[in-house]
């Protein structure tokens, strides 16, 4: 937030009033506070400071007799300026580059004698341009700045008599002059005391002229509404709210006001939170080691102290989020898993220096940036071995494959193989995938020819990665199928027989 406010009284901010004949003119504070008004120029003068060059002419021609800066264009000479230049028949140029923020309405006024112009971005404003002896008179413009910086240039040029010049520039505060915005407030910055629970804030000076104050709101991350904390002068402040539990985030914006009334946006608004959280996981699994590696980025906070890292591998049930550890690093490597197609889950919890740790929900999130699963490559084959029976059919012989049910067993389909008695090829008669929670019966009717000669069958299990469980007993039979024969009925025997 970027009210106009003028820039802090360091090297010429805020401004005082001096009077030259009946210009009021406005003064850096720097000088008044006993700063010099004019120092040499190095390679460049301090923010908002003129840079001031004298000239032994009134062409401001050649190389400059003297080069320093100058708070202020505020002069009177009854000789020469400065060694090296006539007391008569020179020139003093003052230039100066500044950040005007939201710009708006100002004055620039100026009292001279003899021949004094003024620039702004290189366009003349004021032009007084006459030798007056030692008469000096005064003149003054409303203009408006846009925002952002420019450049202001005064000519003055001393053709006889005493030599006497000040310009200012101000902005105009009244409300019915003055409507615009001041920009919003930059550089927010937050500190989170963990003992006090308390937060403070900090912004950067306006770039503005006319600043009024600054007002700070607060609003949980969780709503919509601002509430005002302070309204101060100052850029920085604590808020009187104590954090309830060390958990709960709030944001924070700085919004600026000019002396016009006129109020800027909000600055960006600036999250605090008091317990640091992991801003996101990744993980990735090593075949050749077994292991699974897990990093994020490393936490800065000053009241940040350690991670704590869980696992979960019950994804089908309650589950449980046991800690692995804890460290100060982000990263960390786990002890070899099995490699069975199943999902690892796996956490990074923080605690801050007070010793509130991240809340840890029981159950899976796969939404937070604090967890992330993974798919563990499957190289375990399914230990289900199905059973196979037989059966005559209609032109054939079936075969039927009885399984459980696929919520409690590690295959997701099976395949039924076939080869005549003697030979060595087996072919697949049947495959079937089986639904994630449904039966898991293959059953086929093998049409053979009736010849009478004997085959072979046998079966396994499969999972989703390839892996295959061992065979089955191998069973056999004839086709077509011997027809069993009937048990005697003994009632019948017992009857026929008079017993």
């Amino acid at each position: 937030m970027h009210p106009k406010s003028l820039v802090a009284a360091r090297t010429g901010g805020v401004m005082s009033a001096v009077v030259l004949g009946s210009l009021l003119v406005a003064v850096p504070q720097a000088e008044a506070a006993g700063v010099p008004k004019a120092a040499a120029a190095g390679s460049a003068c301090s923010a908002n400071v003129y840079k001031r060059t004298f000239y032994k002419n009134t062409a401001f021609s050649g190389k400059p007799v003297k080069t320093d800066c100058d708070s202020a264009v505020d002069q009177k000479w009854s000789g020469a300026p400065v060694a090296g230049v006539p007391k008569d028949k020179f020139g003093v140029r003052w230039s100066v580059t500044r950040d005007f923020g939201s710009g708006g309405p100002f004055t620039f006024a100026v009292s001279a004698t003899d021949g004094v112009r003024v620039y702004l971005d290189g366009v003349r404003k004021i032009d007084l341009w006459k030798n007056t002896g030692d008469t000096a008179r005064s003149k003054s413009v409303n203009l408006t700045i846009p925002s952002g910086k420019h450049t202001l240039r005064v000519d003055y040029v001393n053709w006889s008599g005493a030599a006497k010049v000040a310009y200012a520039y101000k902005p105009r505060t009244a409300a019915k002059y003055d409507k615009v915005k001041p920009l919003a407030p930059t550089g927010v910055k937050t500190a989170y005391n963990v003992k006090s629970r308390k937060t403070t804030v900090s912004w950067s000076a306006n770039k503005e002229m006319d600043l009024g104050n600054y007002s700070l709101y607060r609003r949980p991350v969780n709503s919509n509404a601002w509430t005002k904390v302070a309204t101060t002068t100052a850029r920085t402040h604590t808020d009187p709210l104590v954090n309830p539990d060390d958990r709960t985030p709030y944001y924070y914006e700085v919004r600026a006001k000019d002396k016009a009334g006129n109020v800027s946006t909000g600055s960006a608004d600036t999250i605090v939170r008091p317990l640091p959280v992991v801003a996101s996981l990744t993980g990735s699994y090593d075949p050749k080691t077994g292991k699974v590696s897990l990093k994020w980025p490393l936490n800065t906070e000053p009241h940040f102290d350690h991670y704590t890292v869980l696992s979960n591998d019950e994804p089908n049930k309650v589950g449980t989020w046991v800690p692995l550890g804890t460290t100060r690093g982000n990263t960390w490597t786990t002890a070899p898993v099995v490699p069975d197609g199943e999902w690892r889950h796996y956490r990074v919890l923080v605690t801050n220096d007070n010793g509130t740790t991240t809340y840890s929900w029981h159950g899976l999130s796969a939404g937070s940036a604090d967890e992330v699963w993974l798919e563990v490559p499957d190289r375990v084959a399914p230990v289900y071995t199905p059973d196979v029976t037989l059966r005559s059919c209609a032109g054939g012989v079936g075969v039927t494959v009885d399984g459980i049910l696929t919520s409690f067993r590690d295959f997701t389909g099976a395949a039924i193989e076939r080869r005549e008695r003697g030979t060595g090829a087996w072919s697949v008669i049947a495959r079937k995938e089986f639904p994630p929670r449904g039966d898991s019966t293959v059953s086929v009717c093998d049409p053979l020819p009736a010849d009478g000669r004997a085959y072979e069958y046998r079966a396994r299990t499969y999972d989703k990665a390839g892996n295959h469980s061992p065979y089955s007993t191998v069973v056999a039979t004839t086709y077509p199928m011997p027809v069993p024969t009937p048990e005697p009925d003994l009632g019948e025997r017992t009857a026929s027989s008079g017993r």
